[in-house]
């Protein structure tokens, strides 16, 4: 009964973690495209994607690159922040690709006219 369960563990944190990396890749393709590189409107792919970090932890994109899932996409790190309406606000301003806040901040942001596009809520 005991190996039952521990496998159902197993399995079901493989598949959260398999959840989490899908979501962080399509979180980077995702807002790749709505980035100000240009290189959208010129015909060809974004193969660089610049973020902020966070002190101490680790991002979904930085563990997708790590494992592989973001395939030849690297990710340029910028700096790390503790404010995530920062981070969003920096992604709207074009010093980095994509950024990840509270929906309270990404709201707020919306509602004053910033061009944001919420991928994951």
């Amino acid at each position: 009964m005991n190996a039952a369960i521990e496998e159902f563990s197993v399995t079901t944190r493989r598949n959260a973690l398999a959840g989490l990396l899908g979501g962080a890749f399509l979180t980077a393709t995702g807002l790749s495209a709505c980035g100000s590189s240009g290189a959208s409107a010129s015909g060809s792919q974004v193969k660089e994607l610049r973020y902020q970090g966070s002190v101490g932890a680790v991002t979904l994109p930085e563990l997708a690159a790590e494992l592989g899932y973001l395939g030849d996409v690297t990710l340029k790190w910028i700096g790390n922040t503790i404010s995530g309406p920062q981070d969003i606000q920096a992604a709207t301003t074009g010093d980095v690709d994509f950024g990840g806040a509270f929906n309270g901040a990404i709201v707020k942001l919306a509602a004053n006219g910033a061009p944001i596009t919420a991928v994951i809520g």
